[in-house]
């Protein structure tokens, strides 16, 4: 087995099938993992909260690694070992031009989303939270409630179709070199301060948790996972990841809709000693 110690896992895309649902040869793969004494955790660009459905689902008691690395918190207690804001000014300076080209967008800040009048992207954290008990839905607001000089903001998401809009953002909002910016979905933007990654975010947990990271193993789908699968000592892409990804990685699975991690658990995890 190589004496791996810690899996970590990116959501969308890679844990989760279409349906965002975990299926059950990557639940009983996982629950293998966890008897056995080896660490699993979420690597994701959503906030905690709307990840925390999959951590109790799961019985993960790792800290998580959201936002992209810019907040690493333990779902269970509440406790966060590390958050990594936006500057102020940096912030509204997007908000303000998201607001001025009308971009369907969202906020996070360290407890809740706010989201702009005219966000269809919301409707699929409203799906999220209409799927789980109360103390566990994600605390919503309109973004006019959002007091910046108030708010500790980790990320901006942007959801657009149009490369355009990645390239103009670049442009305008990054240009003093105090943002990261980086596409988690094929319609998603994400933005977060200078140096955020899930990369650095590995890092940071495997350090807290006294591992080394060649013992570490990484699982992800798109650009926002090349970081963590850059640093972790086993890299796997998905079957339906990015070609950049395919490319960096040390092996390539099948898709998230064909239980791609349990596959991988047994074909490169545990060297075939179970079932695939």
């Amino acid at each position: 087995m190589n004496g791996y110690k810690l899996i970590v896992l990116d959501l969308d895309g890679t844990l989760l099938d279409s349906n965002k649902e975990i299926t059950d040869k990557d639940r009983k793969a996982i629950d293998l993992l966890k008897n056995m004494g080896i660490l699993v955790t979420i690597a994701t660009g959503r906030h905690p909260s709307n990840s925390s459905k999959y951590v109790y689902e799961l019985g993960i008691t790792t800290p998580i690694i959201a936002c992209n690395g810019a907040l690493i918190r333990d779902v269970r207690n509440g406790t966060t070992l590390r958050m990594k804001e936006v500057d102020s000014d940096v912030a509204l300076k997007v908000i303000n031009y998201c607001k001025q080209k009308q971009l369907d967008f969202l906020v996070y800040t360290s407890d809740a989303i706010y989201y702009s009048d005219n966000s269809e992207r919301i409707k699929a954290i409203q799906a999220y939270n209409d799927s789980v008990s109360q103390e566990l839905r994600v605390p919503l607001y309109r973004m006019k409630s959002l007091d910046i000089s108030q708010q500790s903001i980790i990320k901006i998401l942007v959801r657009s179709n149009e490369y355009q809009v990645f390239e103009k953002l670049e442009e305008h909002v990054k240009k003093d070199g105090r943002l990261t910016i980086v596409k988690s979905e094929s319609d998603l933007i994400d933005i977060m301060t200078k140096g955020v990654s899930k990369g650095d975010g590995l890092e940071f947990l495997a350090k807290h948790l006294d591992i080394d990271l060649r013992y570490t193993v990484a699982f992800g789908d798109n650009h926002n996972d090349m970081s963590m699968l850059e640093v972790a000592g086993l890299s796997i892409a998905m079957g339906n990841a990015e070609e950049e990804l395919k490319e960096i990685a040390d092996y390539i699975t099948v898709s998230n809709d064909e239980s791609g991690v349990s596959h991988a658990v047994y074909k490169y995890i545990l060297k075939g000693n179970g079932e695939v």
